[in-house]
């Protein structure tokens, strides 16, 4: 999953966030832009949540060339490709990522289908990328035919093509880029789970994130019962992983996080009832992890804890509008995927630091602002709230979220200094 290019951030420009937050204006980036090179796509998915925005665009080489150096002026440290469309449907896609390469600018993700990632698109990724996140969606042809609405031959395309990138890694001998593989797990395939496990260990993908489908007509929707059923295969998987290549159980059409929770609760209590002996020979002998790998999750295991020990009681908001933005392949501007139909600029019209600074973007941070003040409080306004919506000051209401710097405890600790004193000015 993208975490929007934080790990690149300088401690300055952590410190021009703060200050920009306690302001109300940017007094740097943006740090983090994801780009839409296509809005078209080479396959028909009947979930497609962005079909409604799609049209026919590219963002044309001429323009990208002029705004990756507006990038670089700003103090951009990532790029995420994403998009309305294929991001690998553009069809100057190999001149595209090579003025990437030359840019400097790495790029953090790059979220696609995988049908088009073939041997010269994976060896440019290789050169600048830090994940590949591939919506594969099911465990075989017939089901993706179904769900994606193409030609059945695409799924051992996207399988076959995964594996070349992941060998090609190899032979560099290098761990750059990883790979995710999603899962979109809904009613017609939920039943699949075990198979989608097992298919994703084979491929030998680093992470397995299992979603769902968002926007369901009722028919479409998962009963009581089907989701008892998928939550016991998930716990099923889950005894077996223990979160190894496991990164998400989630769903947008039914929020599962609590029983996802006492799940993974109760294997964990299971596991600490194991005597030390046991423990150790589960550690050293269990088949399908290599001794590296063990260790290396026991480690993650270890700074997970302790930063959620450190964390703990401090409160996170969006900050995405002193952090990110979304160039979209019209050239519009908005600040993040959710609210991608919110147009805050345009780069085909306006220079990065115009659309950035801008009237549009100065009015979502003060929207942003007024959450941070309210807190808890905080109600959506239709006739005052231009851009935020009632996701956005809710608690793990958002898919993006907070996720990307909460594991940043330094950082919290000051975020939340900052919001104990914009709050005690706002009280007096």
């Amino acid at each position: 999953m993208s975490e929007l290019g934080w790990k690149y951030l300088t401690p300055e420009d952590k410190q021009a966030i703060l200050r920009g937050i306690e302001d109300g204006v940017a007094h740097g980036g943006p740090y983090h832009v994801e780009i839409h090179p296509a809005d078209r796509c080479n396959i028909d998915c009947f979930f497609c949540s962005t079909a409604a925005l799609r049209g026919t665009d590219e963002v044309p080489m001429p323009r990208f060339a002029e705004l990756l150096g507006e990038l670089r002026e700003a103090g951009t440290r990532s790029l995420r490709l994403a998009g309305g469309g294929e991001p690998l449907f553009h069809r100057k896609i190999k001149d595209f990522l090579g003025a990437i390469r030359t840019s400097g600018l790495p790029i953090e993700n790059v979220t696609t289908n995988a049908v088009l990632l073939r041997t010269e698109v994976a060896e440019l990724l290789a050169d600048t990328c830090d994940q590949v996140t591939v919506s594969l969606n099911t465990a075989d042809e017939a089901s993706y035919a179904a769900m994606m609405q193409t030609n059945p031959r695409n799924f051992q395309r996207v399988v076959d093509n995964v594996k070349a990138l992941i060998a090609l890694r190899r032979a560099r001998k290098s761990r750059s880029p990883l790979i995710l593989l999603q899962f979109l797990v809904w009613k017609e395939n939920y039943r699949q789970i075990p198979a989608m496990y097992r298919l994703a260990k084979e491929m030998g993908v680093d992470r397995i994130l299992f979603n769902g489908l968002a926007f369901l007509p009722p028919e479409k929707r998962m009963t009581k019962a089907e989701t008892d059923e998928m939550m016991g295969l998930y716990e099923e998987i889950l005894r077996i992983d223990e979160y190894r290549t496991i990164g998400t159980i989630n769903s947008f059409e039914q929020d599962l996080s609590a029983r996802v929770a006492e799940m993974s609760h109760r294997l964990s209590l299971e596991r600490s009832r194991l005597s030390l002996p046991a423990k150790a020979a589960r550690f050293l002998l269990r088949d399908g992890f290599t001794l590296p790998e063990k260790i290396g999750h026991f480690r993650d295991h270890l700074r997970l804890r302790r930063a959620s020990r450190a964390s703990e009681g401090l409160e996170s908001y969006c900050l995405i509008g002193w952090h990110s933005m979304v160039v979209r392949t019209t050239g519009a501007v908005a600040p993040c995927c959710i609210l991608q139909g919110k147009e805050l600029g345009n780069v085909y019209r306006q220079t990065v630091r115009e659309v950035w600074h801008g009237e549009a973007y100065n009015r979502f941070r003060a929207e942003l602002s007024r959450i941070l003040r309210e807190g808890p409080g905080w109600r959506h306004d239709e006739g005052a709230d231009r851009t935020v919506d009632s996701l956005c000051g809710l608690k793990e209401a958002c898919p993006i979220g907070t996720f990307y710097y909460k594991p940043d405890v330094p950082f919290l600790r000051s975020f939340n200094e900052k919001l104990a004193g914009a709050r005690s000015v706002a009280d007096r």
